[in-house]
C-alpha cells in the first residue's frame, strides 16, 4: 500500500476523496440491480439485453400559462453539468414552452450540454424527450474493449479515456444532420477545458460556428479517462465542467441579459453549502468534511456568479444532488428509468421559479398540466 506523506496536504484530500468514492462504490455494488445494470451498459449482449420501452411524460403540445413579465425580455439559460440527471433540462424546457419564453442564449457544462444543444437547435420539449428516452446505452457508451490490451503493453501510450464518445456524436447526426452550431435556433456555448494549453475554453455559437451539434456534445461531456479527449485546432480538449460546473462567465461578459435562469443539477440548493459544523466530533467526519472539500470550488465559482448577477437571477435545482454521489453519478446516466421521473421533476422546479413571472394571482393558478398522466406520476 502506498504510504502518504503527512505534509502532503493535497495527497491527503486526495485519499480522502478516494475514501467516499468507495464507500458509494461498496453501497452501490451491494444492489444486484445495478450490477445487472452496468453490465448491461459496459457488455450488451444482443439477444439477451433487449432495451426496456421508457414512456415520454410529457404531453405532445404544451399547455400556455404565460409569464407576462418576461415577455419580450431578453432570457439567458445557464445549465450546470451532472450527467444523467441532466435529461431533466427537457422538464425545464417544456415549462418554457408554457411560460411562452425562448432563451435568447444558453451556457451549459457536461451533461447539460446534451439536452442543451437539443433544445438550443429548435427541437421541442416533446421531442427531445422522444429522443433522448429511444437511447440504448450503447448507442451513447461506446467502451473500446478491445483497444486497452494494446493501451496496456504501450504503457498507456495514446490512451486518453475508455470510451470514444463518437457513438453519441453519431446519435446526434442522425438526428441534426451536418447542423452547425452557427446555425442553431438560438446561441448556445459550452466549456471546454484544453488539456495540451492546460486552460478553460469556450466553444459554441459564436466563437466555434463550424462545429456540429454532435461535436460540441462530444467534446462536453469528454470527461476526463472515462471519455477521450478530442482534438480540436490541433489540442486535446475534454469536459470543461471538471474546472467550473456552473458555466456562467460567458453570460457575465456578454451581459445585456434581463433575467438569467441557473440549472443546478449538481450542487447544493441555491448555492449554499451544507453547515456541517462540528464535523471533527463525530465519527469518520473527516470524510464528511472532504466531501465538503471536494465540491468546494465548484460553489465558489458558483456564488461568484450568484452574487454578480443579483436579482438577475434565479436559480432552479430539479434535483436532489446527494442522488449523484459517487457511482450513482453514472447509473444516472446508463440506467435510462430513472430519465422520466427527472424529466418531471425539471418541469416542476421550473414552473415553480417561473411562477412570480406570472400575471394571475397565486389562488387562481391551477395544477402544472403539461405532464401526462397515468405515467408513473399522480397527475
Amino acid at each position: 500500500m502506498e504510504m502518504i506523506d503527512p505534509l502532503d496536504l493535497y495527497g491527503l484530500k486526495r485519499a480522502f476523496a478516494r475514501t467516499n468514492d468507495l464507500r458509494d462504490l461498496v453501497r452501490e455494488t451491494a444492489d444486484p440491480a445495478f450490477l445487472v445494470r452496468a453490465r448491461r451498459a459496459l457488455l450488451p449482449l444482443p439477444i439477451v439485453d433487449r432495451p426496456p420501452r421508457v414512456d415520454n411524460p410529457l404531453t405532445p403540445k404544451p399547455h400556455p400559462r404565460p409569464a407576462r413579465a418576461l415577455a419580450g425580455k431578453r432570457v439567458a439559460v445557464v445549465a450546470s453539468g451532472g450527467g444523467g440527471a441532466c435529461v431533466s433540462l427537457v422538464g425545464v424546457a417544456r415549462a418554457f414552452e408554457e411560460a411562452g419564453i425562448e432563451p435568447v442564449g444558453l451556457t451549459a457544462a457536461s451533461g447539460g450540454a446534451i439536452w442543451g444543444s437539443m433544445w438550443a437547435a429548435g427541437m421541442s420539449a416533446y421531442d427531445m424527450a422522444d429522443f433522448s428516452l429511444r437511447w440504448r446505452p450503447e448507442d451513447y457508451i461506446d467502451i473500446q474493449w478491445r483497444h486497452l490490451p494494446r493501451f496496456a503493453l504501450a504503457a498507456l501510450r495514446g490512451f486518453t479515456g475508455l470510451a470514444k464518445g463518437a457513438a453519441i456524436e453519431q446519435l446526434f447526426e442522425e438526428r441534426m444532420p451536418g447542423l452547425p452550431v452557427g446555425e442553431t435556433r438560438f446561441p448556445i456555448t459550452t466549456i471546454a477545458y484544453n488539456m495540451d494549453l492546460g486552460r478553460v475554453e469556450y466553444l459554441g455559437t459564436r466563437r466555434t460556428p463550424e462545429l456540429t451539434i454532435g461535436e460540441l456534445v462530444r467534446i462536453a461531456i469528454a470527461l476526463p479517462v472515462f471519455i477521450e479527449a478530442v482534438p480540436v485546432h490541433d489540442h486535446l480538449l475534454v469536459d470543461g465542467g471538471i474546472i467550473e460546473l456552473f458555466p456562467a462567465q460567458p453570460v457575465l461578459e456578454e451581459g445585456g441579459y434581463d433575467h438569467v435562469f441557473g440549472l443546478n443539477f449538481m450542487l447544493p440548493p441555491q448555492f449554499e453549502p451544507q453547515d456541517i459544523t462540528g464535523w471533527q466530533r463525530h465519527r469518520l467526519g473527516i470524510l464528511r468534511a472532504s466531501r465538503q472539500l471536494e465540491q468546494g470550488y465548484h460553489l465558489e465559482f458558483a456564488q461568484r456568479a450568484k452574487r454578480r448577477l443579483g436579482d438577475a437571477l434565479t436559480i432552479v435545482d430539479p434535483v436532489d444532488y446527494r442522488e449523484l454521489r459517487g457511482v450513482s453519478f453514472y447509473d444516472l446516466f446508463i440506467d435510462r428509468s430513472h430519465w422520466p421521473r427527472l424529466i418531471r421533476q425539471g418541469y416542476e422546479a421550473a414552473t415553480r421559479a417561473l411562477d412570480p413571472f406570472r400575471a394571475r394571482p397565486r389562488a387562481e393558478r391551477g395544477h402544472p398540466r403539461g405532464l401526462r398522466t397515468g405515467v408513473g406520476t399522480s397527475y
